[in-house]
C-alpha cells in the first residue's frame, strides 16, 4: 500500500513482494475468476508469506500496486476515477465476491486521503477537509454494508480502523475493532500501522499510548517476528537525531529488530536503513560493520542530508576509538567535510 514496485526493476523481491506483484498482474489482466479464488483461499486459510506477512494483505497490497504511478506521473482526479472504473468492472463481473466491494473501500479511503494532500493540517484548506470527511463517510458506508458477513476478515477490519483515524473514533471503539482484527489475523500488519497512527500524538493519542500500541503489536507477533514490529513501528514514526539519546526509543531494541528482520529476508535497503540507525546511535563498530557487509551497496540516497552521510561515514572510521568526528559544511556547495 505504500510503495511502488513497478517503478525500476526488482530483482530481490520479497517474498511478500511476489504476492503482490501475482495480484497485481492478475488484476491488469481482468483475470478475476483467478483473484476471486485467490481472495478466498487467503481469507479462509489464513496464509502467509515466508517472511510472515498476511497474504490477504498482500492481496490489497497488489490491488492498490495497479493505480501506483512513478513520482513523475503524480495521481489526479482523472487517474483516480480510472482507478474506481476498474474496481467496479471487477466487482460487475464478480457480483457475489467480497474482494472487489473490500476493495472498492480501500480504494475510497484511499481517495479520501487524496483529497486532503500530504501536507500539514494547518495548509490543508476547508473544502479538502469536506472532501475528505464526504469520502470518508463514503468509505464508511461501503464497510458497514460488508460488516455482516467480514466479521471474520482482517481486511475489513483494517479498513474500518483507517476510517477510525481519520474520523476521530473514540478510543473505545477503535481498540475494540483492533482487538477483534488482531484476534482473527495478528500478522496482517497495516492492523498494527494503523492503530499506532491513532495513538500518536500527531492524531488522537501520546508519545505514551504510541509506545503502548507499539508493545502491544510486538506482544502479538513476538513468536514470528521477534522484535520486528517495535523496530517497523520506531522507524516509521521516529527519525529525530536524539530519538535514543533522549531514552524515546530503545537502540538495543531498534537494532534486534532490524536482526529479525533481515534473518527474514536480507537485502540491501534495509541494511542502509539499519546502518543510518546506528549512526544515529552513534555506535560506530556497529555502523562499520553494516558499511563493511554493503560494500558497493552503501547508497547516500537513503542515508538523509550531505552532512549526515558525511558524518556516518566519518564516524564508521572512528571505530574503536572512542571519539567522534566534527564535520564542516562548505555553504556554497553544500558539500560535507568530516575528521
Amino acid at each position: 500500500m505504500h510503495s511502488a514496485y513497478g517503478c525500476s526493476p526488482n530483482k530481490r523481491a520479497r517474498p511478500t513482494n511476489v504476492v503482490v506483484d501475482e495480484v497485481q498482474a492478475l488484476f491488469e489482466k481482468k483475470d478475476y475468476q483467478k483473484l476471486d479464488a485467490l481472495y478466498a483461499s487467503y481469507l479462509k486459510e489464513k496464509s502467509r508469506t515466508s517472511d510472515s506477512v498476511s497474504k490477504l494483505e498482500a492481496f490489497f497490497d497488489g490491488i492498490a500496486e495497479s493505480f501506483n504511478t512513478c513520482s513523475s506521473t503524480p495521481v489526479t482526479e482523472d487517474t483516480a476515477r480510472t482507478q474506481e472504473a476498474a474496481l467496479r468492472a471487477w466487482n460487475m463481473a464478480s457480483p457475489r465476491s467480497p474482494a472487489p466491494k473490500l476493495a472498492l473501500a480501500f480504494f475510497t479511503t484511499k481517495y479520501a486521503w487524496f483529497a486532503r494532500g500530504t501536507g500539514y493540517a494547518s495548509t490543508v484548506s476547508p473544502d479538502q477537509w469536506k472532501l475528505l470527511k464526504l469520502r470518508m463517510a463514503s468509505a464508511k458506508a461501503q464497510l458497514d454494508a460488508l460488516a455482516p458477513t467480514n466479521k471474520t476478515n482482517p481486511a475489513w477490519y483494517a479498513a474500518m480502523l483507517e476510517v477510525g483515524v481519520a474520523q476521530g473514533a473514540t478510543a473505545q471503539k477503535f481498540d475494540a475493532l483492533y482487538e477483534k482484527g488482531v484476534a482473527i489475523d495478528p500478522y496482517y500488519m497495516n492492523l498494527h500501522f494503523l492503530a499506532s497512527d491513532y495513538h500518536s500524538e500527531r492524531w488522537h493519542g501520546s508519545k505514551e499510548e504510541f509506545n503502548a500500541a507499539v508493545e502491544r503489536a510486538v506482544e502479538l507477533t513476538r513468536e514470528r517476528l521477534g522484535q520486528t514490529m517495535y523496530t517497523r513501528l520506531h522507524w516509521s514514526r521516529s527519525q529525530s537525531p536524539d530519538m535514543f539519546s533522549s531514552g524515546d526509543v530503545s537502540w538495543a531494541r531498534m537494532k534486534t529488530g532490524f536482526e529479525d528482520i533481515l534473518t527474514t529476508f536480507d537485502e540491501k535497503l534495509t541494511r542502509n536503513y539499519l546502518g543510518t540507525f546506528a549512526c544515529t546511535a552513534n555506535d560506530a563498530s556497529y555502523l562499520k560493520k553494516q558499511l563493511d557487509v554493503l560494500g558497493a551497496d552503501v547508497d547516500p540516497a537513503l542515508w538523509g542530508s550531505k552532512r549526515k552521510y558525511g558524518y556516518c561515514m566519518a564516524l564508521a572510521k572512528h571505530s574503536g576509538t572512542g571519539t567522534l568526528p566534527r564535520c564542516f559544511e562548505f555553504k556554497n556547495s553544500g558539500d560535507v567535510e568530516c575528521d
